[in-house]
C-alpha cells in the first residue's frame, strides 16, 4: 500500500522532494536550536533544560511546517503528548535508569515523529518500521541538510556567494579555528617545550577560554546541522513510502505446521512440569521447601532472574513461530492458537513464580534497584503476553509491534510513578523497624530522589541509626549546594525537593561538613553520594556537638 501525497493535485507536476519555500528560515531556525542546545546543556547536568528543549523543538517543527505550508499528519501529531510527558518526567526523577529511559523515550519518539511527520500511520508500523525510524532518522539528519544549506547560502549572499573569495576565506577560518585550537591543545599536552613556546607567544590570550569557546562553537554548529537535517527529513515530501511487510510479508512462512506443533508441545510439557513443582514447593508453603533441604530464603534466592529470562525468550519464540509457521486450514490455526494459549498461561504461572521468589528474597535481604526494576518488568511482561494472545486470536500479529512499544513506554512511566529510590529507602526503613539490618552504605548511594526519605528516616529512627545517617546527609547537602551553583538550566525538581527536605537539618549538618574539594566537572548521572566521601567518617562528642572528617567531593567528573 502506498501513501498518496495530498499536496499534489490531479494533473499538477510533482516538485522535487527537497524543494522548500524558505530555506534561509529553515537554516536560521536550526541555528537557533543549536544555540539553545549550547545554552541549556553545555557543561551542565540535565534539569529544567530538557523539557524546555523538547518544547522548543516541537514549536520549531510545527512553526516551520506552517511556514512551508506542509501540514503535519494527524496520525502522528499525538506523539507530541508523550514526548512532552517524558521530557517533563526527566525534570522530576533523577534515579539513573528512570532518567535514562525518560531521555531515550523522548529521543525515540522524536525519531518516530520525524519519520511520520507527513504520513502518520504510527500504529501501522511493524518491527522493521520502528527500527528504521530509530536508526535511519539520525542518519538522515546528517545527510539531508546540505542542499538546503547551499540554497540558504545563495539566498542570503546571492548567486555569487559560492564564488566569493572573501566568503570562502571566512568559511575556512570558521572551520579552521576549532580544529587548530583542539590540535594545539593536544600538542601542548604532548610536548612541554612546545607548550612553553606557545604559552609565551600567546600570553595575551586566555587559551583555556579560547578552547572552551571553540568547543561551544562546534556544539552550536554541529547541533544546528543535525536539527536542519531533522527538519528537512520531517518536512520533505515522503513520496511513495511503503511500510515494511504490510502488503505482504518480507519473509513468507517457511516452517511446517507439524514442526511448529512439536516445538509448542515440547515447551508446553516442560513448562507444565516446572509449574507442577512450583505448585508443590514454592506455592505450597515453607514446610515443603524445608523438607527438601532448603531454607525459604535460599530457595527464593535462586532463579528469579532466570525465570524472567525464560519468559522473555518464550515471548520471542512464540512470536517467531506465529510469524513463520504455515497454518493453511482453520483446524491448524485453532490447534496452533490453543497450544500457544497453553504456553502463555504456563508462562504466566512462571512469572507469578518469579514474582513470588522476588518477594521472598526482598523479605530476607531487603530492597534494591534491580529488584524494583524486576518487579515492574514482570508485571509489564504479563501485559505483553496478554496482548500477544489477543492479537494472535484476532489474526493481527502486526499490531503487536506498536503494542510492545506501548508496553516499553508503560514500563518507563511506571518507574517514574513508583519513584524507585524513594520506594527503596522507605521499604528498607520499614524492614529496619521490624528488626532487620539497614544497609546505609547502599541507601546513601542512591540519587537525590531518595533524600526526602532519608531525612524522614533520620527524624524517625533510633539515635544510633541517626548518628550513622547524618554524616552521609551532610555530604548530600554539600553536593546539593554545589549543584545550586551550576546555573538555572540545571534546576531539577528532585534537587529542589531534596534541599527542602534537608533544610530543617542544615545547622546540624553543618557540623559534619569540612571544606569540600570542588570538582572541575560533574557528570549529570552521578549521585551526590558518588560525588562525596562519606564512608570514612568519625564522630566525636564535645559539648554535645558532632563532627565528621573526610566529607568532600570526589575530584572525578564526566
Amino acid at each position: 500500500m502506498t501513501t498518496p501525497n495530498p499536496e499534489l493535485a490531479e494533473g499538477s507536476k510533482p516538485t522535487p522532494r527537497d524543494t522548500f519555500l524558505h530555506p534561509l528560515w529553515l537554516t536560521l531556525t536550526a541555528l537557533a536550536l543549536g544555540l539553545i542546545v549550547e545554552i541549556l546543556f553545555y557543561g551542565r547536568p540535565l534539569g529544567v533544560s530538557f523539557p524546555i528543549w523538547a518544547v522548543t523543538v516541537c514549536i520549531a517543527a510545527l512553526g516551520m511546517a506552517w511556514t512551508e505550508s506542509r501540514r503535519p499528519a494527524r496520525g502522528s501529531a499525538w506523539l507530541i503528548a508523550p514526548i512532552l510527558i517524558f521530557a517533563a518526567l526527566a525534570f522530576v526523577r533523577l534515579e539513573p535508569l528512570t532518567l535514562f529511559l525518560n531521555v531515550v523515550a523522548v529521543l525515540c519518539l522524536f525519531a518516530l515523529w520525524v519519520r511520520t511527520f507527513r504520513t502518520g500511520r504510527v500504529t501501522d508500523f511493524g518491527w522493521i518500521d520502528f527500527a528504521v525510524a530509530v536508526l535511519w532518522v539520525p542518519v538522515e539528519a546528517i545527510i539531508r541538510p546540505w542542499p538546503v544549506l547551499s540554497k540558504a547560502n545563495r539566498e542570503a549572499f546571492g548567486d555569487r556567494a559560492t564564488n566569493s573569495r572573501l566568503l570562502a576565506v571566512l568559511r575556512g577560518l570558521l572551520l579552521a579555528l576549532p580544529i587548530v585550537v583542539v590540535l594545539a591543545l593536544l600538542l601542548t599536552a604532548a610536548d612541554v617545550i612546545f607548550a612553553d613556546v606557545l604559552r609565551k607567544a600567546f600570553e595575551w590570550l586566555d587559551l583555556e577560554w579560547l578552547a572552551d569557546f571553540a568547543w561551544r562553537i562546534v556544539v552550536v554548529l554541529a547541533s544546528a546541522v543535525f536539527f536542519l537535517g531533522a527538519l528537512v527529513a520531517a518536512l520533505r515530501d515522503p513520496g511513495e513510502r511503503k511500510l515494511a511487510g504490510q502488503d505482504k510479508p518480507l519473509l513468507a512462512p517457511f516452517l511446517g505446521f507439524t514442526e511448529s506443533t512439536v516445538v509448542l508441545i515440547g515447551v508446553d510439557l516442560l513448562f507444565a512440569l516446572f509449574v507442577f513443582i512450583q505448585l508443590r514447593y514454592l506455592f505450597g508453603g515453607q514446610a515443603n521447601i524445608t523438607a527438601a533441604g532448603y531454607t525459604y530464603a535460599e530457595y527464593a534466592r535462586r532463579g528469579f532472574g532466570e525465570l524472567v529470562a525464560v519468559a522473555f525468550l518464550t515471548l520471542g519464540l512464540v512470536l517467531a513461530l506465529a510469524t513463520f509457521s504455515r497454518r493453511e486450514t482453520a483446524g491448524q490455526r485453532k490447534a496452533f492458537n490453543a497450544l500457544s494459549a497453553v504456553m502463555v498461561v504456563l508462562v504466566g504461572v512462571i512469572l507469578v513464580s518469579a514474582f513470588q521468589r522476588l518477594l521472598l528474597y526482598e523479605q530476607a535481604y531487603g530492597f534494591t534497584r534491580l529488584r524494583a526494576y524486576t518487579h515492574v518488568a514482570i508485571l509489564w511482561m504479563g501485559v505483553a503476553f496478554v496482548l500477544f494472545l489477543v492479537m494472535l486470536f484476532a489474526g493481527n500479529l502486526r499490531a503487536f509491534a506498536p503494542a510492545a512499544v506501548g508496553v516499553a513506554l508503560g514500563f518507563a512511566l511506571t518507574l517514574n510513578l513508583l519513584n524507585v529510590d524513594d520506594f527503596i529507602v522507605r521499604r528498607n526503613a520499614e524492614r529496619a523497624q521490624a528488626g532487620s539490618e539497614l544497609d546505609l552504605d547502599y541507601l546513601t548511594n542512591l540519587s537525590e530522589d531518595a533524600v526526602p526519605a532519608l531525612a524522614s528516616l533520620a527524624a524517625e529512627t533510633s539515635p544510633g541509626v541517626r548518628d550513622e545517617v547524618l554524616p552521609r546527609l551532610a555530604c548530600q547537602q554539600a553536593a546539593l549546594d554545589q549543584r545550586a551553583s551550576e546555573g538555572w538550566p540545571s534546576t531539577h525538581l528532585a534537587v529542589l525537593r531534596a534541599r527542602s527536605a534537608l533544610e530543617p537539618w542544615r545547622e546540624i549538618l553543618s557540623a559534619y561538613m569540612s571544606t569540600p574539594r570542588v570538582p572541575a566537572t560533574t557528570g549529570w548521572w552521578r549521585t551526590p553520594a558518588e560525588r562525596c566521601w562519606a564512608a570514612s567518617t568519625r564522630r566525636t562528642t564535645e559539648a554535645g556537638a558532632r563532627s565528621a572528617a573526610g566529607c568532600g567531593f570526589l575530584a572525578t567528573g564526566a
